[in-house]
């Protein structure tokens, strides 16, 4: 069975932006937006944030505040989400902060009726105890929903590109099967290292 690619250790030294105790950031591959598109991995290998041991919220929450910070500074504002234990490309808890004025709540809303607002992501410990299966997202404004209902592989991704107006990029493997694209990803992916780590190394 191949390691999964986010447990492996060149990752967390060689493509971390930033570390914490218990987390990284790296920018992801199959940038959507241009440049700033990272990703905040749990060093444990967990099927999804929901899983985490309570006392990991608040570094958490802290280094997301610290890296959504630096993101916002460099490339405007953001949203962040999380497909939960299905529709992950990678099977291992991941946030994701994107560079998008596009707010998807509406979108989200029609699509997974069942939903409810979250006060901090810590509530995701006991949307995952009791469901298992959710989609994490927050808006512009920070304000954070549950959408309880199964979802397709890499949903949220399809439809932030859709509404950003980039569709090709919202499944990454098949942007980057054209050797352009995944050039320009590469490109994408290298300065959101170099922006974001003066920022968060100042």
């Amino acid at each position: 069975m191949p390691q999964c690619a986010f447990c492996q250790p060149e990752v967390r030294t060689r493509e971390a932006i930033a570390t914490s105790e218990n987390f990284y950031v790296i920018p992801t591959i199959g940038q959507i937006s241009d440049g700033g598109h990272v990703l905040i991995i749990s060093n444990a290998h967990l099927p999804c944030l929901g899983a985490l041991e309570k006392s990991f919220f608040h570094e958490l929450i802290d280094f997301k505040d610290k890296v959504q910070s630096a993101v916002r500074k460099e490339y405007g504002t953001t949203i962040c989400f999380e497909h939960g234990i299905i529709g992950q490309s990678v099977p291992h808890a991941h946030l994701q902060i994107l560079p998008s004025t596009c707010d998807l709540f509406q979108t989200l809303k029609m699509k997974y009726p069942f939903y409810f607002e979250m006060e901090n992501l810590d509530d995701l410990g006991k949307v995952y105890d009791e469901r298992r299966v959710y989609l994490f997202y927050e808006n512009q404004q920070s304000t954070k929903y549950a959408f309880i209902m199964d979802a397709i592989p890499q949903y949220l991704r399809l439809v932030a590109a859709e509404q950003m107006g980039r569709t090709p990029r919202g499944d990454w493997r098949a942007w980057r099967s054209d050797s352009v694209c995944a050039e320009r990803d590469d490109e994408l992916m290298v300065e959101t290292l170099r922006r974001l780590k003066r920022v968060l190394n100042a």
